[in-house]
């Protein structure tokens, strides 16, 4: 499908930068810099502050730049401070940035020149390194550059499209309803892949973008339910393989962080609905074993898994401390 401005000239590529902040105190003020830092000159930058109860809101004001423009808002979830910033944006093409990540400065002009290649897409993204406690590591760059011609394949093998590396058409993202709110887990995926289904996507090698893993808060959605109207089933289609996988192993995912907090009926029913699936037969499996244990004995697992995850993360600080908190060098791009 071509998008209306697809012969969009390069004098015309201008973004508006969405960051989402939620209780980031410590990490906003750095991200807000690496958007404002960039070496491309058409973009604003609009923070959202969803209802922090930190002084997030504070950092992000403590920056002064014509091109920044900071809303605070009451607490709706991230889906909906990106809907809010979207709304408020000017730009035809939106960047996302959450607020404890970090773009290199060229990170703008790389994807205006990819926009420029492949100007067609509604969705462009980049390569990024994962900081982990002790390491770095590098997603998706053995990737060639250029259009995705199956989305869908190409993501059940790399994670491509991670949020903070990726910018979409703004007409694009509107055409699919934006983000969906109350999605608690996996909304950036589930928007992509609505965009995914109309539009082609566009990928580039290089490494722009710093995804900070440390801060991740997927671990406190466990038990936690969807509250949308939008489901992964929403754009299933009978033998479109890959497509229809894709969704399995999101909805099974989901499903799995129900099972982990009480009791669901939905849990069960997603176990159910994806029962085809070859690719996340093992996911699959355990979501299966998962609904016929005893809540009590989850409550036990949760426990030894959290007592677990402890140990390892002062293991893992103490290793850094020792090790002078020595990192890998990013691949030349």
């Amino acid at each position: 499908m071509c998008l209306p401005n697809c012969s969009m000239n390069p004098e015309n590529i201008s973004f508006s930068v969405i960051i989402p902040l939620y209780n980031k105190e410590e990490q906003v003020a750095e991200s807000i810099a690496s958007a404002l830092g960039q070496t491309y000159p058409a973009f604003e930058v609009i923070v959202v502050n969803d209802g922090s109860t930190d002084r997030s809101l504070a950092a992000a004001q403590s920056l002064s730049d014509h091109r920044l423009t900071v809303y605070s808002k009451k607490n709706g979830g991230v889906s909906d401070a990106r809907n809010f910033g979207v709304s408020k944006s000017s730009h035809p093409l939106v960047a996302f940035l959450d607020a404890d990540d970090l773009w290199e400065p060229n990170y703008l002009t790389e994807m205006a020149k990819l926009i420029e290649a492949y100007p067609a897409c509604g969705m462009y993204g980049s390569a990024y390194r994962i900081v982990k406690t002790t390491k770095h590591q590098y997603a998706c760059t053995s990737l060639p550059q250029g259009i995705l011609h199956d989305f869908f394949k190409v993501r059940l093998q790399h994670h491509i499209m991670r949020t903070s590396a990726t910018v979409v058409q703004k007409n694009a993202l509107e055409s699919v309803g934006g983000f969906p709110v109350g999605m608690i887990g996996g909304e950036d995926d589930y928007t992509w892949a609505k965009i995914a289904v109309k539009h082609k996507a566009a990928f580039t090698p290089k490494v722009l973008v710093t995804y900070n893993h440390i801060y991740s808060t997927v671990f406190f959605r466990k038990g936690k339910l969807d509250t949308c109207k939008e489901s992964w089933f929403d754009f299933y289609e009978s033998g479109n393989f890959y497509r229809n996988e894709f969704i399995a192993s999101k909805a099974i995912h989901a499903a799995i962080r129900y099972a982990l907090g009480s009791p669901q009926a939905k849990s069960v029913a997603i176990e159910q609905q994806t029962r085809f699936t070859v690719l996340s037969k093992k996911k699959w499996r355990y979501l299966y074993i998962l609904n016929r244990v005893p809540y009590g004995g989850i409550r036990l697992y949760i426990a030894f898994k959290n007592a677990y995850r402890s140990a390892k993360s002062r293991w893992l600080t103490m290793s850094a401390e020792l090790k002078g908190g020595h990192f890998e060098q990013a691949p030349s791009t």
